[in-house]
């Protein structure tokens, strides 16, 4: 008998080892990267990368598209810096009326924050239904820094929603 749990035991723990060590558990970690244009700075999830992009993934006629970062799961991070001069207030009310004036747009929640740094953020969250029905999110943040505008939105499938909230939370505590 004591044989027979001597070996059970064994078994448990060597497969429990190999599982550990083939990488078939994810570990969460609190790992952040720090993005900064000189003027301000932010935090993100040190599992995204930069991506080359040719400048054209943002379709603005107000904002200009200074950085894009992704992960494995699919996650984009858009970092945008107003290149017209229109305010915050602007900003935010010409995303809000854009998604609402288009057929596939939905605005999810939109708030005034102040993180502990003193930034007042103005967050937009949005859905736009795109191909064979897939629905995207868009969780923006606008804010002023050093008298520039900057968006800084974080998109993905609607299905990953709280992966999202997680990016968001750890980028808008961090904005300075």
């Amino acid at each position: 008998m004591k044989k027979c749990n001597i070996l059970k035991i064994g078994i448990i723990g060597t497969l429990v080892s190999i599982i550990l060590t083939s990488g078939c558990t994810s570990s969460s970690t609190n790992e952040t990267k720090t993005f900064s244009d000189g003027d301000m700075s932010f935090d993100y999830p040190a599992d995204f990368y930069d991506v080359d992009y040719s400048g054209n993934e943002i379709d603005s006629s107000t904002m200009l598209l200074i950085d894009m970062l992704e992960n494995k799961d699919g996650l984009t991070i858009y970092v945008c810096k107003n290149k017209t001069g229109t305010s915050l207030a602007e900003t935010k009310e010409g995303t809000i009326s854009s998604v609402k004036n288009s057929l596939t747009g939905k605005i999810v929640s939109t708030a005034t924050e102040t993180n502990h740094n003193g930034v007042v953020v103005e967050k937009i969250s949005y859905t736009e239904r795109g191909f064979l029905i897939i629905k995207g999110r868009y969780d923006s943040m606008y804010f002023q820094s050093n008298g520039d505008v900057y968006a800084i939105m974080v998109y993905g499938l609607d299905l990953d929603k709280k992966k999202i909230a997680n990016i968001d939370d750890i980028i808008f505590q961090s904005i300075k």
